[in-house]
């Protein structure tokens, strides 16, 4: 029996450059097989943009205003943290997680996780499948990197790490889930294997990753820039980085769980490793190679406030080492779902947008769920720091912009824009109405500045504090001419260091793991918050946030029967209070 693959219509979806590909002696239906597929002119470039067009594809788990593709994902790892608040929550689509509510049980804020991720893996494991050919070695290649990165996120988000509250870990440690991470489903996992296969231990989930990212850079090693057409698919440059990001998380958990080093020293799994420090080490080597290999740089001043008219900031996918791309093709028929209409104040759509009368020609703030930057990190901002100007200064609120904030709406429009709020991320070409045009921007995944930090943090834990912030100052050069790091201990120095990733990568989705990987206190219940009340939770100095442990839907434990439970993290901790 040949297997069917891929629906057309999702085919069609995800932007696939296969015009006339298929066949009309193709049987009249909604599937193609993996036959078919062989047969098609441009099938391999079909199901390879598939994989990175999922990224950018919004509804993939059905009509609700948070599934907005990976971009929903990274703003659901936004509220987890300290940084990324909102002005008023009345619209907040994504309160259930800033507010620690209903995140387990049969709800969707537990399926649209799990399904994205493991929807986007058989993506890849339909290409892996495949008869390899040394003419298809770079799909293979991207299909091996994307299926790593797809685990290597979900390995992170749904180990269980101590959260300091009693009742949460002591049922982890009744449950035997310590150190677990998610089942692997590879290319040749049959249905009935997959409904019985455990949560792999983390051991194991690295050897794996490890083992996808290692074919993905061989089968990647001659792909440059200027070879791969767009900027969802990975080059060199970015297999170098995401080896970075996983020797880093390595190096921090063998550092900070000296008993997790013991059990994958005894676990017979080679990763490669012997210490925390050998893998600071890589971690540095992968950021400084990614670094070389990529024609990316950071962004100066001009580039990140947009250019000309300040219509490109944050936008466009060209700017970065890699990006998700959006089209108008691929979005949602809603205006409501978007990353832009919940993230720029700049548009006339949206919930984070301002509403625009033209009749009356008056602007009010209808829906005030524009995404703010918590006060507390706002104010640690230097003052010389050209990034600051990307969140509006309180003191600023209802005036005239005067030319000050490089935004071009209107006196009308800028006067409606609450405190804190963000200019970083653009509507695309100034569009204010038609969220058709206006939505279809970028979305940020793996940035050179990223490398920077990585290479500048492995480099203190492994060679020294001294090293770590030369790498930190070059870096800090291009945003604050005055900056020098004073640091005199590595605590101090990652301390200075994940101040100014907060601020770099404010919204772009990836603080969670920083936060997770070194225990970072969440913290937005504080004398002078600017959260809303329900959302001021701060989680156990020391611990993992318990809302950073995502829930596996109770449907999967019926469909596997060897998967073990997380417990469930609804409103574990209480909001902090005056």
């Amino acid at each position: 029996m040949k297997k069917v693959i891929l629906n057309i219509a999702m085919l069609a979806t995800m932007g696939i450059a296969c015009s006339g590909c298929i066949d009309e002696s193709f049987p009249n239906d909604d599937y193609v097989t993996e036959d078919q597929v062989d047969q098609m002119a441009s099938g391999m470039d079909g199901l390879v943009n598939a994989i990175a067009g999922h990224l950018g594809m919004s509804e993939t788990y059905g009509s609700y205003e948070f599934d907005l593709g990976y971009a929903g994902l990274g703003m659901i790892r936004d509220v987890l943290v300290t940084d990324v608040t909102i002005y008023s929550p009345g619209y907040d689509y994504f309160y259930y997680w800033a507010s620690d509510t209903y995140l387990g049980g049969n709800y969707s804020t537990a399926y649209f996780p799990w399904g994205y991720y493991y929807k986007w893996i058989e993506k890849s494991n339909i290409i892996l499948r495949k008869e390899f050919k040394e003419s298809n070695k770079i799909y293979f290649g991207v299909a091996h990197f994307y299926r790593a990165w797809a685990y290597f996120d979900l390995a992170r988000m749904y180990e269980f790490k101590k959260t300091g509250v009693s009742s949460l870990d002591q049922q982890a440690e009744a449950n035997g889930i310590y150190g677990q991470t998610v089942p692997i489903i590879r290319e040749n996992t049959t249905e009935a294997e997959a409904r019985n296969t455990p949560r792999a231990m983390f051991y194991d989930m690295y050897r794996f990753i490890l083992d996808d990212l290692t074919q993905a850079e061989a089968y990647l090693a001659d792909y440059r820039e200027s070879d791969r057409k767009a900027h969802n698919i990975p080059d060199i440059s970015v297999v170098h980085g995401l080896m970075a990001r996983f020797y880093l998380e390595l190096g921090t958990r063998f550092e900070l769980a000296p008993a997790d080093l013991s059990t994958y020293q005894s676990s017979g799994v080679d990763l490669g490793v012997a210490s925390a420090k050998d893998a600071y080490a890589k971690a540095a080597s992968y950021a400084e190679r990614a670094i070389a290999a990529s024609s990316s740089t950071p962004l100066n001043e001009d580039r990140w406030f947009g250019g000309s008219g300040y219509s490109n900031g944050f936008n466009s996918a060209s700017d970065w080492m890699l990006g998700a791309l959006v089209s108008k093709e691929i979005m949602s028929t809603s205006e409501w779902r978007n990353f832009i209409g919940h993230m720029s104040p700049e548009q006339y759509y949206g919930v984070g947008g301002i509403s625009f009368e033209s009749a009356t020609n008056t602007y009010t703030n209808a829906y005030g769920a524009q995404r703010i930057i918590d006060r507390s990190l706002y104010d640690q901002i230097s003052d010389t720091d050209w990034r600051k100007l990307t969140w509006l200064n309180p003191a600023d609120e209802g005036k005239s912009n005067g030319g000050k904030y490089k935004t071009s709406v209107t006196d009308g429009h800028f006067k409606m824009i609450p405190a804190y709020a963000s200019f970083k991320f653009r509507p695309k070409e100034n569009e204010r109405s038609d969220y058709s045009v206006s939505a279809a921007v970028d979305y940020p995944l793996m940035r050179i500045e990223e490398m920077f930090f990585i290479q500048a943090e492995a480099l203190a834990a492994s060679q020294g504090v001294a090293a770590g912030e030369a790498v930190l100052e070059t870096l800090m050069a291009t945003r604050d001419a005055n900056y020098t790091c004073n640091a005199t201990s590595l605590a101090t120095f990652r301390k200075e260091l994940m101040l100014q990733k907060r601020i770099e990568f404010w919204g772009e989705g990836i603080l969670y793991w920083d936060y997770k990987r070194l225990n970072l206190q969440v913290m937005r219940g504080y004398i002078g918050t600017n959260s809303p009340t329900s959302y001021r939770l701060n989680s156990i100095d020391g611990y993992c946030a318990p809302w950073f442990n995502f829930f596996i839907p109770i449907k999967e434990y019926g469909m596997n029967t060897a998967m073990k439970a997380n417990p469930d993290p609804s409103g574990s901790i209480d909001p902090w209070e005056e």
